[in-house]
């Protein structure tokens, strides 16, 4: 069973293009074969990089790669990926990506008496437009809106009630107590969103994308066995294998040598960042 169904990271690149060079020729004949554009190819690369994401593109057009060039063109390509993430352009990205990703801080509360004139307001509009949609109704069904003017007159004067807990002054520290609260929590998580994603610096976040690729690669198997089912698909003999994720079995399909040398690629890549 070997589909060609290539692989992924750094063949993924598709793109050895980045800005003030030129796209080596071997690259540019991958991306013609795959029917992809430059900027498609770099808009993959960062997208897999930045979601920990393996999605190839042109995998039917991957087929037509002979069997014995897939391995030594991934050094190529891989290498073509790694100075993308150089550029200027894939920095920008991070950027852009890393301020998505910052958390959101949380909105001061209201003050009781900022509550109980915005309620006010909204129940007086209520009650007007309910009086104006009676006044406008027919005759036998103007008592169909008594019942719900009546409730919004009464929900109007429990804001000013006194024994309305729900805006007693001691609502006014409840509130304080919970955004504060919420605000050192808020402080947790912008430190732990500066360690994952620091300022100008992708090299952290690309290190894991390549170690999820090698943990996920690490024991495919094969020599499997596969089988195909009453339904014409194509499945692994053994059920733990066919509980395999989607790149374990990609990999398989590429075969051993195309995803040793990805691997192989990608421990020298990660070793090269700090």
């Amino acid at each position: 069973m070997k589909k060609i169904l290539w692989i992924l990271p750094f063949a993924i690149v598709l793109a050895g293009f980045y800005t003030g060079k030129l796209i080596d020729d071997r690259v540019k004949t991958l991306l013609q074969k795959l029917k992809l554009s430059e900027n498609d190819a770099k808009q993959t690369i960062f997208s897999d990089i930045s979601s920990s994401s393996f999605y190839f593109p042109g995998v039917r057009e991957l087929k037509s790669i002979a069997i014995n060039d897939r391995a030594s063109q991934v050094e190529v390509i891989g290498n073509y990926a790694k100075e993308f993430t150089k550029t200027d352009d894939f920095k920008k990205r991070y950027t852009e990506y890393r301020e998505l990703k910052k958390p959101t801080p949380p909105e001061k509360p209201k003050t009781v008496e900022e509550l109980k004139n915005e309620n006010r307001q909204n129940l007086k509009s209520s009650l007007e437009e309910m009086k104006k949609a009676k006044a406008s109704a027919p005759s036998d069904q103007k008592s169909f809106y008594d019942e719900s003017i009546k409730y919004l007159e009464e929900q109007l004067k429990t804001i000013d009630d006194p024994e309305n807990t729900m805006y007693s002054p001691e609502m006014d520290t409840y509130m304080q107590q919970g955004y504060q609260q919420q605000l050192e929590q808020h402080k947790k998580e912008i430190a732990e969103w500066e360690a994952e994603y620091p300022a100008n610096n992708p090299n952290g976040m690309i290190k894991s994308w390549l170690k999820e690729f090698l943990d996920n690669t690490k024991d495919v198997d094969f020599s499997a066995k596969t089988a195909i089912n009453e339904n014409g698909r194509t499945l692994f003999v053994k059920q733990d294998y066919e509980r395999k994720n989607s790149l374990w079995k990609l990999c398989f399909r590429a075969g051993k040598e195309t995803t040793e040398s990805v691997r192989k690629f990608a421990q020298s890549w990660m070793s090269e960042l700090k």
